[in-house]
């Protein structure tokens, strides 16, 4: 027994100082602080002086070497932070273990001028920059019909109480009447911070951080006319565009829930706990989140899709419950996890193992932990893009109670968001030229028209430079944003759901194409007019056609006309060659159909072209394809009119053999229109040759309407080829010819083959009087 008494008498004696206390052992500084918000007892003392004030533990103070009213930085990884003065929290002073080594708290003045979110993670270290005094301050009036003069005097008597100051800082003061107005400091001290660039000394100090401290002076006050100094951006219900009715929502089921949980314990019955948000990327799932959260001050726990996903046994499961361990000490709190479908995917499909089992089952047991509790402030959102692809057993009530989807904005959303996206940007265009540009994008998500504006900017600062010759002198001249800079953007930036099938802009117009004037009149009527006179057809009671079957001679303009329609209507079109759907593996034909109607509806309004869709829809029973045409086929009767709705989708095809396509594919309410291309008659021939001609070097004898008369019964394939075959043998009987003679077009005119027999336009006729649409 002696030797284990010696052994613990040796073990006692190393953690003890001689007069017998216990050593405490060093603090281990925290990589990253939580960001909390300041208790009653600091937050009583936080106004006016202490407006920049961060609370850390009073061990965390000692370890780092920091003094109370010491200057620090806080800020999150990778970004830009915000000054203050630093102590120690009260609560932790009473008693450390009321409060975590690991927690930051901040005051609600730095809070907004950093952009931070209570549950940010941050980086707290000494501020490393010397602090300049100012005298001069520039403030933006936020109220606007407020008079200039008594905000200035009341914002520089509320300024002389303050110790520091900032850009980025937004007071409320109160001028002589009485009146609350909004100001955000833009500048500060006595040069204009926005003129300097980059390279300039007088920003080596600043640009470490979202905004510089400055101490006072006598403090004198200007209005700045525009925002000169970068400052950080709060995500806030009316910085969002389109998503009014999203909001109103999400603050029914977040909000009141977070804050009055007796509301609902009162009629016995448990808030909702779950919110699942989908649709497509770029539509502002992430950022109404970050909204809802600065709004209602909720602490926020960010989960990215498979970030904590661990490959030791039993760790995401552990991340996931401290997670969720974390949201029920800190509440009111919100669980955001993006990309939900990459962490609890379904199991019962191919891509689940046993460790997403154990991750799917981790969460729904937490989730229904969290609901048995009424008074608990935890709501968890989540959200993705492909809705079906998680648990099913996690979209039921009690867990992800509501669904909300956010999709494509419409024309009406895309102008809200347009217009919250140049409020801040010099720029010289109407009301009416941004509501064009909403007009035409059609398709656009957010993050679409955020690319758009940018590339708009991007077009006006490289005319500036060609211009002025210096990114400064372009600034100084008061460079703007132009309509055709963003004329120029849109060329550049196309629809997200348009991307992964990016095709190139047909350049045919209208004007292109030689007669054919009563098909393109009706195709002009068929896609503008869901768009230009909805309300017309809506009162009428009358529902748009989904699709316009082409048929004709071969060469008679029918690919043409659809690569015209796709360029003048500004739609988004998606061509598709049929034998690019036919897979040999069971399945893959029909997904493939599917996903061509899926990228259309994403992207709509649209236009589907199936070019030679005989080759897709021939007759079921005697398809040379086999079960595989026929599955083909019968996919694609059930995408043009099945139970989804084809809304904002129309499908173009273009045959010259409609008597062998199914008679179920051509019924009113799926090609239910049919329009005939026949060959030119005489004018529309003088048409084509005018528009063929028109880069020709023609000898004057040359008689276009003499042509016209005698190439009856050709196609315009069959013209455009004789003018070509003119050409080639002027080059043949003089390689330096100046010009195509008549003698070239009569030597051409003998030999010229014509593809269109009196059989085959009697069997067009026949068919079409068998299965007129009528």
């Amino acid at each position: 027994m002696a030797p284990k008494s010696s052994s613990t008498s040796k073990k006692k004696s190393s953690s003890t100082k001689d007069d017998g206390e216990v050593k405490e052992k060093p603090v281990k500084i925290p990589d990253l602080f939580i960001v909390r918000p300041q208790g009653e007892t600091q937050a009583a003392v936080t106004h006016n002086k202490n407006i920049y004030k961060v609370g850390l533990h009073p061990k965390i103070l000692e370890a780092l070497g920091l003094n109370n009213n010491e200057f620090v930085s806080v800020y999150r990884e990778g970004d830009r932070g915000v000054g203050g003065t630093v102590c120690a929290i009260p609560e932790a002073v009473e008693d450390p273990d009321l409060v975590d080594i690991n927690v930051v708290t901040v005051s609600a003045g730095l809070k907004d001028a950093g952009a931070l979110l209570f549950g940010d993670r941050v980086k707290v270290e000494r501020y490393k920059t010397k602090m300049d005094m100012a005298s001069l301050v520039s403030v933006r009036i936020n109220t606007p019909n407020s008079p200039e003069q008594a905000v200035i005097d009341a914002t520089t008597t509320d300024l002389k109480k303050l110790a520091m100051v900032s850009p980025g800082l937004s007071m409320e003061v109160k001028i002589e009447s009485g009146e609350y107005v909004n100001v955000t400091v833009t500048d500060v001290g006595d040069t204009d911070l926005g003129s300097l660039s980059l390279e300039q000394s007088e920003l080596k100090n600043h640009v470490s951080y979202w905004s510089p401290l400055f101490l006072l002076e006598d403090t004198q006050v200007v209005v700045s006319t525009r925002n000169c100094w970068e400052l950080p951006k709060t995500t806030t219900y009316k910085s969002i565009g389109g998503l009014d009715q999203h909001i109103v929502e999400l603050k029914s089921t977040i909000e009141l829930p977070l804050h009055h949980p007796s509301l609902f314990s009162r009629f016995g019955i448990s808030p909702p706990r779950g919110v699942l948000l989908h649709g497509p990327p770029g539509t502002g799932k992430t950022m109404l989140l970050r909204a809802v959260a600065q709004e209602s001050n909720a602490h926020v726990l960010t989960i990215n899709g498979p970030s904590i996903v661990s490959k030791y046994l039993g760790e995401t499961e552990s991340s996931l419950r401290a997670i969720f361990e974390e949201a029920r000490k800190y509440q009111p709190a919100i669980v955001f996890i993006d990309e939900i479908d990459a962490l609890v995917p379904r199991r019962d499909g191919d891509e689940s193992g046993q460790a997403e089992s154990r991750v799917v089952a981790t969460l729904l047991t937490l989730m229904d932990g969290m609901s048995q509790s009424a008074s608990a402030k935890i709501v968890v959102v989540g959200s993705t893009n492909r809705p079906n692809a998680i648990d099913p057993a996690l979209r039921r009530a009690g867990r992800f109670d509501r669904e909300v989807e956010i999709g494509i904005p419409n024309a009406e959303a895309r102008l809200s968001i347009l217009s919250i996206q140049m409020a801040d940007m010099p720029h010289n265009m109407s009301e009416e030229d941004i509501q064009y540009i909403s007009s035409i994008t059609h398709g656009y998500v957010g993050a679409d028209l955020s690319a758009l504006c940018r590339e708009g900017v991007m077009n006006a600062i490289n005319r500036g430079l060609e211009e002025h010759g210096s990114a400064l002198n372009a600034v100084n001249s008061g460079l703007e944003v132009t309509m055709p800079d963003l004329e120029r953007a849109l060329l550049d930036v196309r629809p997200s759901a348009m991307r992964e099938i990016f095709l190139e802009k047909p350049s045919t117009t209208w004007s292109d194409i030689g007669g054919q004037s009563g098909v393109k009149e009706k195709l002009k009527q068929m896609v503008e007019w869901p768009l230009t006179k909805a309300d017309t057809m809506k009162n009428l009671g009358i529902t748009p056609p989904r699709g316009v079957l082409l048929y004709g001679p071969p060469g008679c303009s029918k690919t043409l006309i659809a690569k015209a329609l796709a360029n003048e209507s500004g739609l988004n079109f998606l061509s598709v060659k049929g034998p690019e759907l036919f897979n040999k593996y069971v399945g893959e034909s029909e997904r493939a159909v599917r996903e061509i109607f899926r990228k259309a509806r994403a992207a709509a309004p649209s236009i589907i072209f199936f070019d030679e869709i005989d080759a897709l829809s021939t007759a079921r029973g005697h398809s040379e394809a086999g079960a595989g045409g026929e599955r083909v086929l019968t996919s694609l009767l059930t995408e043009m009119d099945g139970i989804e709705s084809l809304n904002g989708v129309m499908v173009l095809a273009a045959t010259n053999r409609p008597d062998v396509i199914d008679s179920a594919l051509m019924r009113p309410g799926r090609l239910s229109r049919l329009l005939y291309v026949g060959p030119p008659d005489e004018h529309a021939r003088q048409q084509i040759l005018k528009i063929r001609t028109k880069n020709m070097c023609l000898g004057s004898e040359v008689d276009l309407e003499e042509i016209a008369k005698t190439t009856e019964g050709m196609t315009g394939a069959e013209i455009v080829a004789l003018c070509e075959e003119a050409g080639l043998y002027a080059m043949s009987q003089d390689e330096d010819a100046k010009e195509v003679t008549k003698k070239d077009f009569d030597h051409v005119l003998k030999g010229a083959r014509r593809g269109v027999t009196e059989e085959m336009l009697k069997y067009f006729v026949d068919w079409a009087e068998g299965n007129s649409p009528a």
